[in-house]
């Protein structure tokens, strides 16, 4: 195991530059100031070097043995080898090689475990490996003349799999897909059709219902045996106002249906589709650019929380920055940021982000820029990716704002808190955005901000009542993403308090001169709160109480409504008032 393998499973002291990207700026701190930031609770590791060229399995499939063990690939020349990782102990084991042929459209694997067993496509067959013995056995090849698609998908009972073929090069249909039995190797056919049809995947919640997807923006199909024998359509895309629709997921327990992302038009994000005569929801609105933009998906089993992999500037072309995404389907939190990571050039050098089954981990891979090399990063949610619980919380631009030089303006996110945000724009370095707030007592408390990274954004200092908190915030970001800084020990007054962020000066980067500043929330707690969040488990879920609505969410005791703002000529002015779109 190579040193940076080694040091990486130890806790990270590191962790707000990992998980939040935030950079120090220039200038220091004073003494009272000396608190650092910290992130919500989960724990980031890389798992592997970029030298090792290793990757994490496809979004649809499961990749982790059980909530210890972790199965990773790495490509080689002219093969791919299968590695076991122990996430304790960090200890390998080596479980299989595949050679790769050199006329091989798809020159790796894929694989999905259940209960100890492990099932892939390689050398154009579905191969078995028992992890208690690791030795490949070959389940299935398919007719001469046809080519398997590296997909393969495991029943949820794991007693079976599913793959299709194609005629051979893989480049249109006609298309079959079968159902392998696990022991004894009996092979039923499940569809056959002229069209070219992929990413077959049972449903986790009624594994009667397949879906796959048909046609060139990968739209969203299903087959059952009783209710679409021959398959339907499942998504009217063009109705919902999504040009593309992409990366279906089927891997919730909770709900017979698939996660989606739509991309483009006027409805992008996250969507719920059903197979049955429910309407398609969007739960989980997101950027409609490129810069951000949602690509693929995973879901917890329970259908509360998704992940995704975002574009960078220019898509999701190689040596792109883009971001890894939480995002909350009850819609109760915003989405939070788990980590900026790289683009390759091709599979497998896409991030893929997928959760453990138990929800617990989040597993993605990381591509390097220059080499076009591949690592593996895992992020820890501990037990529960619910935020730390705020005593008081309130929208930027619900609060008396001041803006001393330059203007500051409300924007337009679907991503922010409430959908909208406060953006400030200097004019000169040394101008500052000012917020009032007030708090019921005085004491020492921990303050966290939510704020908008993009690459047009500047560093700024944070002060509170006139004292300097923590070290200058470097706001820039390549992709645009949102990060949740705390900051620890900062002494509030009963009453009114007020908070600062003073321009600095400029990442180097940075688009924007002199860099801009955007404020999604402001938020409070006491010291010594734990992660759990009474209450917040299982809302929005089938058969459980609705959400909250957005003026009343549970993580505040005390929410600040909608109030005047102050603008920059000191007039007082409605704080939805010049709303900008998208900045």
């Amino acid at each position: 195991m190579s040193e940076i393998t080694r040091r990486g499973f130890g806790r990270m002291a590191g962790l707000v530059v990992l998980a939040a990207g935030f950079t120090a700026g220039t200038g220091a701190a004073s003494e009272a100031a000396a608190a650092a930031t910290a992130q919500e609770p989960f724990e980031v590791r890389h798992l592997s070097s970029f030298d090792q060229r290793r990757y994490f399995t496809y979004p649809t499939h499961n990749g982790f043995v059980d909530a210890d063990r972790i199965v990773l690939g790495q490509r080689e020349t002219g093969a791919t080898s299968l590695w076991e990782v122990n996430l304790r102990s960090g200890k390998e084991r080596f479980l299989a090689r595949f050679v790769t042929p050199a006329d091989d459209r798809n020159p790796f694997v894929w694989w999905n475990i259940h209960s100890g067993r492990l099932v892939t496509c390689a050398e154009n067959a579905v191969w078995l490996i028992d992890l208690a013995d690791p030795s490949p056995v070959k389940l299935y090849s398919p007719p001469p003349g046809r080519a398997l698609s590296v997909v393969v998908n495991l029943h949820p009972a794991g007693d079976r799999v599913l793959c299709s073929h194609y005629p051979a090069p893989i480049t249109a249909g006609p298309t079959t897909a079968v159902e392998i039995e696990l022991t004894g190797g009996r092979v039923r056919e499940v569809f056959s059709g002229d069209a070219f049809a992929t990413h077959f995947q049972y449903s986790a919640h009624d594994p009667e219902w397949i879906g796959y997807s048909l046609g060139g923006n990968i739209l969203a199909w299903a087959l059952h045996p009783v209710h679409a024998p021959r398959g339907k359509l499942i998504w009217d895309q063009a109705a919902a106002g999504v040009p593309i629709g992409t990366h279906n997921v089927w891997k919730s327990g909770a709900d017979t249906g698939c996660l989606a992302v739509g991309i483009g038009g006027s409805a992008s994000g996250l969507w719920m589709v059903h197979p049955d005569d429910r309407p398609d929801r969007l739960l989980a609105p997101g950027p409609s650019g490129t810069n951000g933009a949602y690509n693929h998906c995973d879901l917890t089993a329970d259908g509360r929380w998704a992940v995704t992999d975002t574009n960078g500037r220019n898509g999701s072309a190689r040596g792109q920055v883009g971001a890894v995404a939480l995002v909350d389907l009850t819609g109760v939190h915003p989405p939070r940021t788990l980590g900026t990571v790289g683009w390759g050039s091709a599979h497998p050098g896409h991030p893929h982000p997928a959760f453990s089954p138990d929800g617990r981990m989040v597993a993605y891979t990381d591509t390097e820029a220059a080499t076009d090399r591949t690592r593996v990063v895992l992020c820890d949610s501990r037990g529960n990716w619910t935020p730390r619980p705020l005593d008081w919380m309130a929208e930027a631009q619900a609060l008396a704002f001041t803006a001393s030089g330059g203007r500051a303006e409300v924007f337009a996110d679907a991503q922010c808190g409430a959908g909208h945000g406060l953006l400030f724009t200097p004019a000169a370095t040394g101008d500052a955005l000012t917020f009032e707030f007030q708090q019921p007592e005085a004491g020492l408390r921990t303050l966290r901000l939510r704020v908008k990274r993009h690459y047009s954004r500047g560093i700024y200092r944070l002060s509170v009542n006139g004292t300097t908190v923590g070290e200058p915030l470097d706001l820039y970001s390549p992709v645009m993403t949102y990060a949740e800084p705390e900051f620890t020990q900062v002494a509030l007054r009963a009453g009114r308090n007020t908070l600062r962020l003073t321009h600095l000066g400029q990442h180097a980067d940075s688009t924007s001169v002199p860099g801009t500043c955007a404020v999604d929330r402001i938020g409070v707690r006491h010291p010594g709160q734990t992660f759990d969040e009474p209450g917040m488990r299982g809302e929005g879920l089938p058969g459980m109480p609705p959400r909250p609505s957005r003026r009343h969410r549970p993580e505040s005791r005390w929410v600040v409504r909608p109030s005047t703002t102050v603008s920059t000529t000191g007039r007082p002015a409605r704080s939805a008032a010049g709303v900008v779109s998208g900045r």
